[in-house]
C-alpha cells in the first residue's frame, strides 16, 4: 500500500492544499493524474487477495473501506476534471478521514510480517 496509495495521496494533498508553497510551477495535469493513480490503487486494494482481519465481519469492513476509498477517488478525479477545486478539497478531506478510520482498525505492525530471514511475507495490495 505504501508504494501504491501513499505517493499519489501525498501529491494530491500537496497540490490541493499547499501548491502556493511550491517555488516551481506545477504541471496542471499533475493533480488529475495523481487522482487517477489513487483511484487505480484503490481499485487494486478492493481486490487484495489476503484481507486483514481474522473474522468475516472484519474482512467485510475492510472491503467497505476500500470500496469507499475507490468511490471517493473517482469523485475526486471527476471534480478535478470539472475544475471544481472546492469540491475536490471536500472529497479529498472525506477520503482522508476514511483512510484514517481504516488505518485505525487495520494498520499492520510491520515487524510481525517479517519472517526470520527479514523477508516480507505479509499481504501486498
Amino acid at each position: 500500500m505504501k508504494t501504491r496509495v501513499n505517493p499519489s495521496f501525498s501529491k494530491i494533498s500537496f497540490l490541493l492544499f499547499h501548491e502556493e508553497d511550491s517555488e516551481t510551477d506545477v504541471d496542471p495535469t499533475a493533480l488529475p493524474a495523481s487522482a487517477a493513480e489513487l483511484a487505480r490503487a484503490a481499485e487494486r486494494l478492493t481486490k487484495w487477495p489476503e484481507l486483514p482481519g481474522e473474522s468475516e465481519q472484519s474482512k467485510l469492513v475492510f472491503t467497505e473501506y476500500a470500496d469507499s476509498l475507490r468511490s471517493d477517488a473517482v469523485k475526486l478525479v471527476e471534480a478535478l476534471h470539472g475544475n471544481q477545486r472546492d469540491s475536490a478539497r471536500k472529497v479529498f478531506e472525506s477520503l482522508h478521514r476514511k483512510c484514517d478510520a481504516c488505518h485505525h482498525f487495520f494498520r499492520y505492525d510491520q515487524s510481525s510480517v517479517l519472517d526470520q530471514r527479514g523477508q516480507g511475507n505479509g499481504p501486498r495490495p
